[in-house]
Order: C-alpha cells, then sequence, then structure tokens
C-alpha cells in the first residue's frame, strides 16, 4: 500500500513544465454517470464534470470540445489520439499510471456497496455469496469486486453505464450494487428510485483522488490543466460548480 501511494504521489507532482498556449482542449466524456455527466435529450453532455471542464477551459482561454466514449475504452481511446484528455471521474490507480499521467484531483471518492434497506449484506466475500453484484464496466469498482468477491461465490455483472446497474438493482435482477458512494448518494440513493436502498456497511478504504487523465507524451497540457485547477481553486469557481452540484465538501 505504502508503495502505490509514493508512486500515485510521484506520478502526481510533475516537475516544472515549459509553458504551452493551448488554443483547444478535446474532452473524453462518459455522459452515463449523473450528477458528473449527464447525456442530455439534445445530445449535449453536463454534470459536474463538463462543468469543471469547462472552468478549465475558460481559465486557459481554451476552446472546449466533448466527445461521448464509452467509459471501458476511454484510456484506449485517449491514447488513440481520440481526445486530448479525459474528465470522466477516472480515479487515479497504479494500473492507470501504467497507460495514462493524471493532472492533480478535483475531487476523491470511494467505493460503497448499496443495497436495499435493512439487508444484512456487507461487502465480504462470506456475507455476497450466492449473491449477485453490479458494477459499471471498466471502473475500479469492477477490479475491487473481481479481486475480492470473484472466486465463485459471488456472481459479478458488469453494465456499461452506472444508470443500467442501478435498472437492474431497483429491479431485483441484482442483490447489491458497488460504486463511488458520492455518486450513489447524490444520484440514486437521495432520489425516488433509490428510496427503499442504503449503504450496505461503510466505505472500502480511505478515499481515492479523481484527477483528468492525459497521455504520457503531452506533459505540457497536463501542466497546464494542472495550473487551471489550481487557479479556479484560488478564485472560487471549483466551489461555483460544486455547490451546483453538491451540498457538501468532495475535494477532501
Amino acid at each position: 500500500m505504502k508503495t502505490i501511494k509514493i508512486a500515485l504521489l510521484l506520478a502526481l507532482s510533475a516537475g516544472p513544465v515549459l509553458a504551452k498556449d493551448i488554443k483547444q482542449i478535446r474532452w473524453g466524456v462518459d455522459g452515463g454517470y449523473p450528477p458528473f455527466d449527464v447525456l442530455a435529450p439534445n445530445g449535449e453532455i453536463t454534470g459536474f464534470d463538463p462543468d469543471i471542464a469547462k472552468a478549465v477551459c475558460a481559465e486557459l482561454k481554451a476552446r472546449c470540445v466533448f466527445v461521448k466514449q464509452p467509459f471501458d475504452s476511454m484510456i484506449a481511446a485517449l491514447n488513440a489520439n481520440k481526445f486530448d484528455a479525459v474528465i470522466a471521474s477516472l480515479n487515479v490507480t497504479a494500473e492507470r499510471l501504467k497507460q495514462v499521467d493524471f493532472s492533480d484531483k478535483y475531487y476523491a471518492s470511494a467505493s460503497q456497496l448499496v443495497a436495499r434497506k435493512g439487508s444484512p449484506l456487507r461487502p465480504t466475500p462470506q456475507s455476497l455469496a450466492g449473491k449477485t453484484v453490479g458494477v459499471q464496466s471498466g471502473s475500479v469498482h469492477e477490479q475491487y469486486a473481481k479481486a475480492n468477491w470473484g472466486g465463485g461465490k459471488v456472481k459479478i455483472v458488469t453494465y456499461a453505464n452506472q444508470d443500467n446497474v442501478y435498472l437492474d438493482l431497483a429491479s431485483g435482477r441484482i442483490d447489491a450494487a458497488l460504486q463511488d458512494n458520492i455518486q450513489a448518494e447524490t444520484s440514486f440513493l437521495r432520489t425516488e428510485r433509490g428510496k427503499q436502498f442504503a449503504f450496505a456497511g461503510s466505505k472500502l478504504g480511505e478515499s481515492i483522488p479523481v484527477a483528468i487523465a492525459v497521455r504520457k507524451s503531452d506533459p505540457e497540457l497536463k501542466a497546464a490543466i494542472n495550473r487551471a485547477i489550481a487557479a479556479i481553486r484560488a478564485n472560487g469557481v471549483y466551489e461555483g460548480v460544486r455547490k451546483k452540484y453538491f451540498g457538501f465538501d468532495i475535494y477532501h
């Protein structure tokens, strides 16, 4: 654990890079992870993540372009030059750091299990034996569930987006769901469709930084995004965006 933490800190704290005039940033977004990103009926991607991206672009005086991409192929598409950066609530992990670089964090979150209120289920292989757990494909929650519960007694079902996980949870097709606790609380548990559900047990470990992914070959863009994040944190723009979506601190 200490080795991973040190690796994350080293990767997130790059040395000084010469300034680059950024004219445009093409952002990879998912569109199925409310309130972080939502695909509106008119095709526009809205939510906390796109608003942070727009604030970064405004700070850099750059044009923002959003490109919808399935979450589980986001990093591959970034490295294939489909877009310049990913803002899709990506947790910074040692595995992802092998493939891309990350900006400084723009919030932090932890994984937590959700099940029906009063359920005895807890996030352990013994408690979940014989049960079905839903996760979003390509997420850290999928990785955790398969690594810790996927020995045969717990059925792990993957979904293209988080909304589909909640649809099956609400209909009873799965017994529990593992996801980001901030996202679960704001877009499911506090809504009408989630009123019969609650967190089952405590969060799994400490909160993990969420950051913007960029190609390893683009340190200038990473440096520019870091400058912009620091600026919007200092000038109050970040807090304005945060309060629009969350009534509590998510940066911690």
